[in-house]
């Protein structure tokens, strides 16, 4: 990250919301990140997805025996 006294570029600024949204998901805070998300139909759908596929791999390494 940039320090307080360079001001941060567009890919710094993209690169933390995302990072704040996946760390949401994988915390199981999908439901206030899907709120979060109310606004943006295609972010909010994208989101969902993530956490439908890492619940399927969660179920996955169980069956596995992992």
């Amino acid at each position: 990250m940039a320090s307080s006294k360079n001001k941060l570029t567009e890919e710094q600024l993209r690169e933390g919301v995302f990072e704040k949204i996946l760390q949401g998901i994988l915390k199981g805070r999908t439901k206030n990140v899907l709120k979060i998300l109310k606004d943006n139909p295609g972010l909010k759908a994208a989101a969902k997805e993530t956490s439908d596929a890492l619940d399927n791999l969660e179920k996955r390494l169980k069956n596995a025996r992992y």
